[in-house]
């Protein structure tokens, strides 16, 4: 049996999804106010009944871990709290961090492997020939948000297990492109997508299809001697090349004018100053506004070294808009 633990989001439940394909028994760790509509809605478009075994519980309750990996031998660990607000930095650490030291130490103590969705946001500042990789140095943690360092400090929970002798695989996805709860995580991007977009941030990122996330962390998670992180990267493209994308493939509005970062900036600067006096007035917050500018550029060579070969950003926003006609019956 498998555990996977966060399969209400969109790599859960598409990793949920292909271990069910692939005829393992699977059980679902999710807390009591889960929300199932991204794997009730995979299981309906792959027109597979739902065979999978629900266990209630949380990350951050050890005697609960404990139970939840009984007659499991792997867990998939890809749950986590995606914020840029300020005030949630005790409940990333809490989840992110102190969660997936109890998720470390449950499989030790079990002696069963562990595959950990980590994240590019792990990845380090230096550049190695224009991108960065799974080597990338990882200068200081200064100037990083809170989620970024939750990440970062899960991940090395999880290599402080495999010193400890724990069989574990860790992958790092970049902004992830498929159908979840729509309106939640990048689902957001591919809503904005489709209304189309007139303003557009100067930044750039890497991308990469559900599916082959999935895919290729089960394909990993098989393979031995795989260690270190593994950067899982489809493409790398602008912001405004992505939303052109979209007007191709869906006739959305094109971008076609380039917000002056020097403009976006004293916006932050007074945003960061409103967020420590709790008077936000937006639902975006000064991290996620520098974001849109960064421009980031990954490497995929490891993954390409071990054969594997990523579906386009396209083949990624045609299928996740197959899944979104068929939820909302377009």
């Amino acid at each position: 049996m498998v555990l996977v633990i966060g399969a209400t989001g969109i790599v859960g439940s598409h990793i949920a999804i292909e271990l069910l394909r692939a005829g393992e028994e699977v059980r679902v760790l999710h807390r009591k106010s889960s929300d199932f509509v991204a794997l009730n809605q995979l299981l309906k478009f792959h027109e597979l009944p739902n065979t999978v075994s629900f266990f209630e519980g949380d990350i951050t309750d050890p005697v609960v871990l404990a139970e939840a990996v009984k007659e499991c031998d792997q867990v998939y660990h890809c749950a986590a709290v995606v914020s840029f607000d300020p005030y949630d930095a005790r409940l990333l650490h809490e989840t992110n961090v102190l969660g997936t030291d109890n998720v470390v130490n449950a499989c030790l103590h079990s002696n069963i492997s562990l595959i950990y969705i980590s994240s590019t946001a792990t990845i380090g500042d230096v550049v190695i020939n224009d991108e960065r990789t799974e080597e990338s140095n990882w200068v200081s943690d200064k100037g990083k948000s809170d989620y970024t360092l939750s990440k970062r400090y899960a991940e090395l929970e999880v290599f402080r297990g495999v010193q400890e002798g724990l069989d574990a695989t860790v992958v790092n996805p970049g902004v992830i492109l498929g159908p979840g709860k729509w309106g939640t995580s990048s689902t957001t991007i591919f809503l904005s997508g489709l209304k189309g977009l007139t303003f557009y941030p100067s930044g750039s990122n890497g991308f990469v299809d559900a599916r082959d996330v999935a895919e290729f962390t089960i394909s990993l998670s098989k393979k031995r001697g795989v260690k270190g992180r593994h950067l899982l990267i489809g493409e790398n493209m602008s912001f405004k090349d992505l939303f052109t994308t979209f007007h191709h493939l869906f006739g959305s509005k094109k971008p076609s004018i380039a917000i002056p970062k020097s403009l976006v900036m004293s916006t932050v600067k007074a945003l960061s100053v409103l967020e420590k006096l709790k008077l936000s007035p937006l639902k975006l917050t000064s991290e996620n506004l520098k974001s849109a500018y960064r421009k980031r550029v990954y490497s995929n060579q490891k993954m390409a070294e071990l054969g594997y070969d990523f579906r386009s950003v396209q083949d990624a926003l045609t299928y996740t808009n197959e899944v979104y006609k068929m939820h909302t019956g377009a």
